[in-house]
């Protein structure tokens, strides 16, 4: 399990003609990845692929999670996770944040959970007659917990407790399953979500299951291109009295330092019969290093 972000690669001594090889090789991967990240792009262009919009706020954090962030937050630091979210179609918009940590220790549940809370820190949306600012509908408490820590494969479960402050009753409690793969430059993981709610509503179903995927490629063949990790992520979801819904994610983050990245996203969230949101996200993580 890599718990440190991705840093620059290094290697031995080359031949000349190892390095020119060496580097025709990276410059075509790195080529396959972004025509890949293009490909995406298009889909996400053709009239009919996405289905509608949706109400729900894209879950920023579990989708970094397979590719760019650390499955869990290193032991004994805080991490925080924070966005800005603009919706081109509604004009709203959102900062949703999240704080994690993983306390040291020899344990599964102390040392290698990570403890978390997600909320909107806020919400600005258009109303009749002007913009509403607020904090959060709700807050998310999640312990994602590593349960197989192989030299490629980790498997994760992460039991959720969301609880509204405003608009809703009740409370959603859930769990999410975790597997991501890593080898060499590349990351890729799938996620499988259940939730359920205390108190059902139109806006809160009774039941939600979700299927999620994601791959990224860490470039290579310079300093500068080691930096920047292509990615996209595809999310179907599927709740109690509702169509079936699919979402679009595609960007690229920016490691900056070893405890800071940037990352610059499109979403493009749609349900059938319903008109697309396509949305710009940009987000920020950091980790504040060790507490002692």
């Amino acid at each position: 399990m890599r718990l440190l972000r991705r840093g620059n690669s290094s290697s031995g001594a080359r031949t000349p003609a190892d390095a020119r090889r060496q580097q025709c090789r990276r410059r075509k991967q790195n080529a396959c990845a972004t025509k890949l990240l293009l490909a995406a792009i298009s889909l996400l262009a053709a009239p009919g692929i996405l289905p509608a919009q949706s109400t729900r706020s894209a879950n920023i954090s579990l989708r970094k999670r397979l590719h760019i962030n650390t499955l869990i937050t290193e032991p004994d630091t805080i991490e925080i996770d924070w966005a800005g979210v603009y919706s081109f179609s509604s004009t709203n918009f959102q900062m949703p944040a999240a704080i994690k940590f993983t306390p040291q220790g020899h344990h599964v549940i102390w040392g290698r959970t990570e403890y978390s809370a997600a909320f909107d820190s806020l919400t600005n949306t258009q109303i009749a007659g002007g913009r509403e600012t607020q904090f959060s509908q709700s807050v998310t408490a999640t312990a994602t917990s590593v349960l197989h820590d192989g030299e490629k494969l980790d498997i994760a479960l992460a039991p959720q407790a969301t609880f509204f402050l405003r608009d809703e009753s009740g409370q959603r409690f859930g769990v999410v399953a975790i597997a991501r793969y890593d080898s060499g430059h590349n990351s890729m993981g799938t996620t499988f979500s259940w939730s359920a709610a205390t108190h059902s509503s139109p806006t809160n179903p009774a039941g939600t299951f979700d299927v999620g995927f994601g791959y990224g490629r860490n470039l290579s063949g310079s300093p500068l291109a080691e930096k920047f990790t292509p990615h996209f992520n595809l999310v179907w979801e599927r709740s109690t009295g509702q169509t079936s819904f699919v979402s679009l994610f595609e960007g690229v983050e920016y490691q900056m330092t070893q405890r800071v990245a940037f990352d610059l996203s499109g979403q493009h969230l749609g349900g059938s019969g319903q008109p697309r949101d396509h949305q710009l996200v940009f987000g920020m993580t950091v980790n504040l290093g060790k507490l002692q």
